[in-house]
């Protein structure tokens, strides 16, 4: 599986809990079942379970789409993985890709008349959108996210190898913690400097800002909330991202939380609800940021109050 691909479904796994919640159960398990699948080589098996993931149409995750056409595709289904990336060129109305073309697991597709319409529209839409992006700031801040999660999958990795290795992951998260430290370095400079610089300006890369300020100790996440609300108001990221956030930081002070994002152990280890500021204006909070109700995310976080 590509680079790109494997390390935006992985992140899902090593997320704090917030952003597991934001989905299904199921879908999250399947999917990383179908990922699973997919990186012993088991393709065919692959697809069928992305495909019952791809069910469950309201918790597609377009990352998913794509995983499944290239299990499809090197499953030799090509109508299946054709049906899937088209789907997501649906649904993601301003995704285009610099690398698709060059993605072995899709090799299968280009002898077929329907890849070529495929690059076409990726291509038009690449021309479109990036007409006035500071491309040198896009390209620094993709390799940012490159590195910021390459070393969590590293660790991931080490974490979950069997017999359990305590040195190999001790040393990933050394390295995990060595490059968060550059990498806030860097973000940080491009944020004093030049603030929160917006999408229409890098494009999908405006997400840098926000991975590694959400990996970074609390006094940082406070420093920059403004420019993260100040961003969501424009569109450049999700108002629910800056509520989890503003949630993250009074949790890791000891002070109430207002939108009721976050999750933590009870004293047998079992999930439930950190306190909240006002329980009985919550779901209106939560309605202003585009979140749903409480109940309904406990729920898929099966969480019974």
């Amino acid at each position: 599986m590509a680079n790109l691909k494997t390390l935006l479904t992985l992140i899902l796994l090593i997320f704090p809990s917030w952003a597991i919640a934001q989905y299904s159960r199921e879908y999250v398990e399947l999917t990383t079942k179908a990922d699973s699948l997919f990186m012993v080589g088991e393709y065919e098996a692959s697809s069928k379970t992305f495909g019952k993931a791809l069910e469950m149409k309201d918790f597609i995750q377009p990352i998913h789409l794509y995983n499944g056409a290239c299990a499809a595709a090197l499953a030799d289904d090509m109508e299946t993985a054709f049906s899937r990336l088209y789907t997501k060129l649906e649904r993601e109305k301003d995704w285009y890709s610099d690398n698709i073309a060059n993605d072995d697991d899709l090799i299968s597709l280009h002898d077929d008349s329907r890849w070529q319409i495929l690059i076409d529209s990726l291509n038009l839409r690449k021309h479109r959108i990036e007409a006035n992006f500071d491309k040198p700031l896009r390209r620094r801040l993709q390799m940012i996210m490159k590195t910021d999660q390459e070393v969590r999958v590293a660790f991931l990795a080490a974490h979950n190898r069997q017999p359990h290795d305590s040195i190999a992951e001790a040393e990933a998260l050394h390295e995990m913690q060595r490059v968060d430290k550059l990498n806030q370095e860097q973000i940080c400079k491009i944020l004093d400097s030049r603030g929160f610089v917006g999408s229409d300006k890098v494009g999908d890369a405006v997400g840098t800002f926000w991975a590694v300020i959400q990996h970074s100790d609390v006094n940082i996440q406070k420093k920059y909330l403004p420019l993260f609300q100040e961003a969501a108001q424009k569109g450049d990221i999700a108002k629910e991202g800056v509520a989890m956030m503003e949630d993250r930081i009074n949790m890791f002070e000891g002070k109430p939380q207002r939108y009721g994002s976050q999750i933590e152990e009870d004293e047998h280890g079992n999930p439930r609800l950190y306190k909240l500021l006002d329980e009985s204006k919550v779901d209106e909070w939560r309605s202003e940021m585009g979140m749903e109700p409480l109940k309904d995310y406990l729920r898929k976080m099966r969480i019974y109050r």
